[in-house]
């Protein structure tokens, strides 16, 4: 991050990590991402905001997470087929089940692993599906050699049908009661949804429709959709079990990093299903052409036989597709960077920043976010969390009328805001945010500016000082 003038406090890069030869067995818990209750609020450059004992409220917006390895499909739209019939590619309004296959540029970096691997990596060609067991078995297999780590247990793996994998779902949205109740607040504030929208209906019916399989890292099961080892069930499969498998070396169940009030739990949902995403492409490419043809109808036949899921606000698609989108993109860089070894470590201290997500360079040069103070509320505070680059991308792009959205979230920096109920009983929302150079700031506050006559928000960005917006809706 380059030098900031007075009065931002620029935090010390740190050192390149090491990273060691291979995974040790007993990775150390991962520290404490919030301080602890006595610790009392941090000064203006210092860590994370004060969190009471107790507090259930969350920072990061969660949307159709079930744990952090669920595999949601919004939309798949088929939009060619090249000349060799072996690389169909999806676009998609929102993530797919299993992320599109990838052109020939896009996964190069995939295919010297499943070349080198040889049929061994192929799944069989035969018209007859193998059993569960001996599917899972031959995935794991794949998985193993992708991800360069061997499974340290069995996993415990299912086939439900539709009405057994929502009942297991809506076990698991009951949870999430919370976290979703703060997101309806902060996308109601933004007019990013509209002020009657039922975020939890939303998200119970996405999950009933659209979740194709999870893994469960407290429970240590995966179940998958379906009732016949189907090549779409054996692509989730390998998603699922590269889940499975980072779980086994890295603890996926991390509940600080959703109570956290910053981006980790987002960061760390994008690297996971990054890797996941990844390793499920390659077992995608090893297919014959006629089972990925397989895959592709029955993705399509999902997407047919639900259209109210492209009924969702884009916001919400654009949230649910992200993890899928630059994840992927995410991991590749990390191991373009260090190899696995510097991926691994990575699951040990994932990014921290929707920032360092869309741009991996900010997190492989150690670039957080620039600590800021929580802003004054006009009310009892009811949440408080940030916001960060991709929501401060998703109010600019869903204004329309900001000429350059990419400049000028480029330069965010940092930003907290907080929420509380005004005497009419409209959701309040206030965001205190700087950018990596005062400059910045006042690009982002000036890209800010021409949101806020659709949504009525006032916006302020005294010359060095952090910028500020508030809107109620």
């Amino acid at each position: 991050m380059p030098p900031l003038g007075p009065p931002y406090v620029a935090p010390a890069v740190p050192p390149p990590p090491t990273f060691p030869p291979s995974p040790p067995e007993n990775w150390p818990a991962p520290p404490p991402l919030v301080p602890e209750p006595d610790a009392g609020p941090p000064p203006y450059g210092g860590g994370g905001q004060h969190r009471e004992p107790g507090d259930p409220r969350r920072g990061a917006l969660l949307i159709a997470a079930i744990g952090a390895a669920a595999i949601v499909i919004v939309g798949v739209l088929a939009w060619g087929q090249s000349s060799d019939d072996s690389n169909t590619r999806f676009i998609a309004g929102a993530p797919t089940t299993t992320s599109p296959l990838a052109t020939d540029s896009e996964s190069s970096a995939t295919d010297s692993s499943t070349s080198e691997s040889g049929d061994s990596d192929s799944a069989s060609s035969s018209n007859a599906e193998p059993d569960l067991q001996t599917a899972v078995l031959d995935i794991q297999q794949f998985v193993e050699r992708q991800r360069g780590l061997k499974f340290k247990t069995n996993v415990d793996v299912q086939l439900a049908t539709d009405d057994e994998l929502t009942q297991m779902l809506d076990q698991e949205l009951a949870k999430e009661g919370p976290a979703l109740a703060e997101s309806q607040q902060v996308l109601r504030a933004l007019g990013l949804i509209p002020p009657t929208f039922d975020l939890t209906k939303a998200e119970r019916d996405l999950l009933d429709n659209s979740v194709l399989g999870f893994y469960d890292p407290e429970t240590k099961k995966l179940v998958v959709r379906g009732t016949e080892v189907t090549p779409f069930v054996r692509d989730t499969l390998a998603h699922e079990l590269t889940h499975a498998l980072d779980d086994q070396w890295f603890v996926l169940d991390r509940p600080q990093l959703d109570a956290a009030d910053d981006e980790t739990g987002f960061g760390f949902t994008a690297l996971t299903e990054g890797d996941a995403t990844r390793v499920e492409q390659a077992y995608l490419k090893s297919l014959s052409p006629r089972e990925r043809a397989a895959v592709v109808k029955e993705q399509q036949d999902l997407v047919l036989a639900h259209p109210e899921i492209f009924a969702l606000p884009q916001v919400l698609r654009d949230i649910i597709q992200e993890p899928y989108t630059d994840g992927p993109l995410l991991v590749e860089a990390i191991l373009d960077a260090g190899d696995r070894p510097r991926l691994d470590a990575a699951f040990q201290q994932p990014p921290t920043t929707s920032e360092q997500v869309i741009d991996p360079d900010r997190f492989l040069d150690g670039e957080g976010a620039v600590p800021v103070p929580a802003p004054a509320a006009d009310g009892t505070v009811q949440d408080k969390g940030a916001l960060g680059a991709f929501m401060f991308e998703e109010i600019l792009l869903g204004s329309g009328r900001t000429s350059d959205v990419d400049e000028a979230v480029t330069g965010w920096g940092g930003d907290t805001y907080v929420t509380w109920m005004d005497a009419s009983g409209k959701t309040c929302l206030r965001d205190s945010f700087v950018g990596d150079t005062p400059d910045d700031t006042q690009e982002l506050a000036a890209a800010l500016s021409q949101w806020a006559p659709d949504v009525k928000a006032t916006v302020t960005a005294p010359a060095g000082q952090p910028g500020t917006f508030t809107v109620c809706s």
